[in-house]
């Protein structure tokens, strides 16, 4: 029998993570590499990218913009040169275009935050597929956000919603055409909490009061509290769960 601590260590795996520079994506590169996993970071800055693997000696830097899709290829194949197979993709990187009201996004916009949230995840979870179909093995981790699941008009963000819901979508039906592969594929769903994209407004005395009156604990997230959650979808601890989403809000869907 294995021990409770050995169901959420990821020694000797190889994990890619995008839209690591910052955030969540920061968090997610330390508390793999502290979970044991090699990890592949891919962001757009490459100061920040390599300033992270000085802390985490477990990472390795891809440097890369996902805004142009393209790029997935020579992403992947760049993680695999560094570390060999790639057991966890979590495709966490994201792009909003902040405040903007729903009739006013422009198509630059719009097709910005689908090609960073949805089709980049898309193409980078393919270009894996061959190689865990082949092993019989592989584990996705997709990084949501509590808009796909409810509407949420004091912080306008409906292209964002979209991408995030589509690929909560996806998840479930790449979740069903893959399981025969011992591929599994779940969603991680933060609610509020506070990051480089929050920090202008999450302090706000109007904002902090609305967050804390429609959420059940209290308080805004914090980057720590998400770490169960990943080592618990991306380990062994979930090894007979795929086409789940794992909340991580405080209780705001709760109600």
């Amino acid at each position: 029998m294995s021990r409770p601590a050995d169901l959420f260590s990821l020694e000797g795996r190889s994990v890619l993570l995008t839209g690591a520079t910052a955030g969540l994506g920061r968090r997610f590169a330390l508390t793999l590499a502290a979970a044991g996993a090699r990890v592949a970071v891919v962001g757009r800055r490459k100061d920040l990218l390599e300033e992270l693997c000085r802390e985490a000696p477990g990472c390795v830097p891809v440097p890369a913009d996902l805004a142009e899709p393209g790029n997935t290829a020579d992403v992947v194949a760049r993680a695999v040169s560094e570390l060999g197979e790639i057991d966890v993709l979590v495709n966490n990187a994201a792009y909003i275009a902040g405040g903007v009201r729903a009739e006013d996004e422009t198509p630059e916009q719009i097709t910005m935050t689908l090609n960073v949230n949805l089709v980049s995840p898309i193409r980078m979870t393919q270009e894996l597929f061959p190689a865990w179909k082949a092993r019989g093995a592989g584990v996705v981790v997709n990084v949501t956000s509590i808009v796909a699941r409810a509407g949420i008009a004091r912080f306008p963000q409906a292209t964002y919603a979209a991408s995030k819901g589509g690929l909560e979508s996806i998840s479930r039906e790449w979740a069903a055409q893959w399981a025969r592969h011992g591929i599994r594929i779940n969603c991680l769903v933060p609610g509020f909490f506070e990051s480089e994209m929050t920090s202008e407004v999450i302090h706000h005395e109007k904002v902090q009061s609305w967050i804390l009156g429609n959420t059940l604990i209290p308080r805004h997230g914090q980057v720590q509290d998400f770490d169960g959650a990943l080592l618990y979808l991306a380990g062994d601890a979930s090894a007979y769960v795929t086409g789940q989403t794992l909340v991580v809000d405080g209780g705001w869907t709760a109600h």
